[in-house]
């Protein structure tokens, strides 16, 4: 498949939310909310770091900047818009509405852990993507509690029997907590790689062990992965742990645990925002939904494949995937719960 003309950086985005509305602010630019939602949430996620006297602090200071800021009704944003909006179609900064039959799409889900595969979460989201035509899933990782083989075995018996082609990333949870890569690579087989899909690219980062986050060699691969597909129309690219941004309200990134896991995010992102064709970036780690953008580039968390939820459901903490609809004149992300 040649390139399409005029695809890549300026391609047409949306983010169409089934039910109600994702967390606040989804895919939106220069807006700062303030809300009691917000406060715990950033509590949760430190208590988690165990940094309760931290946790305490930011409580003092978020609090002081809810009263103190006028926002009566409790969320302030600095156009003046109250947030959430029931049963909204949120789209991202730029984008219009594309009407063009998709050429294809694919799904993206992460963090089902065994809790997702016995609550039938997991299931669910397969039955689903299967049902509107996903072309194939890609797994963001976590797909196991603690990495071993009798875990990840389970996980690779439904994958295989489930009539839908996979591929799979590791998570934190299955290359640690007595995990290796040794036996995930042994069950599911290599920690990154990549592949074309009709005509575009698919790049699958390993960045699951935030001590050292991206290795030398890894990323020179990837560089060289980049370049070589930089003609074709799209390139995707996939990690566990998201890139950390400041736009981002959970610690629980990239350089949590040490400061190699965010040097080479940084680098990833940086040779990969320089291409025109490099699409879209999907993680998962953060077990909820949520939109930003990474380089210039729209950035996803799905972590809702049945793993205990993180946050409230007004922010983003509830069971889904995406579906990513690659259309002529653009690639639409559309967030299904189930």
């Amino acid at each position: 498949m040649s390139p399409a003309p005029g695809v890549g950086i300026e391609n047409i985005r949306k983010v169409i939310v089934k039910g109600k509305a994702s967390h606040p602010g989804a895919g939106l630019k220069n807006t700062k909310v303030v809300t009691l939602g917000s406060i715990f949430m950033q509590i949760l996620i430190i208590q988690q770091t165990r940094k309760f006297a931290t946790a305490v602090t930011l409580m003092f200071f978020l609090v002081s900047a809810a009263l103190f800021s006028g926002c009566g009704n409790g969320t302030q944003t600095s156009t003046g818009v109250a947030d959430p909006i029931p049963e909204a179609t949120v789209t991202a900064t730029g984008a219009t509405t594309s009407t063009t039959t998709p050429l294809y799409t694919f799904t993206v889900c992460g963090d089902n852990r065994m809790e997702g595969i016995t609550s039938g979460v997991f299931q669910r989201i397969i039955d689903s993507a299967r049902s509107r035509g996903a072309a194939f899933m890609v797994d963001t990782g976590d797909i196991s509690g603690d990495g071993s083989s009798e875990e990840l075995t389970v996980y690779k018996q439904l994958t295989d029997g489930s009539g839908l082609k996979f591929y799979t990333l590791p998570g934190n949870h299955d290359v640690g907590l007595g995990g290796t890569s040794e036996a995930y690579a042994s069950v599911i087989g290599a920690t990154y790689y990549s592949f074309d899909f009709s005509g575009d690219h698919f790049i699958l980062v390993d960045n699951a062990d935030d001590r050292t986050g991206i290795d030398d060699a890894q990323m020179q691969w990837f560089d060289s992965d980049l370049s070589a597909n930089a003609a074709k129309p799209h390139q995707f690219i996939f990690a566990h742990i998201p890139i950390a941004d400041p736009s981002l309200p959970s610690a629980h990134v990239s350089g949590e645990l040490g400061g190699e896991g965010l040097r080479s995010g940084q680098r990833l992102v940086r040779d990969a925002s320089k291409l025109a064709n490099v699409s879209d970036f999907f993680f998962g780690h953060i077990h909820a939904y949520w939109a930003y953008s990474l380089g210039g580039k729209p950035a996803y968390i799905t972590g809702g494949a049945g793993a205990p939820l993180y946050f409230p459901e007004a922010l983003g903490g509830y069971n889904h995937y995406l579906l990513v609809h690659v259309r002529p004149d653009g690639v639409d992300v559309e967030v299904v719960r189930v």
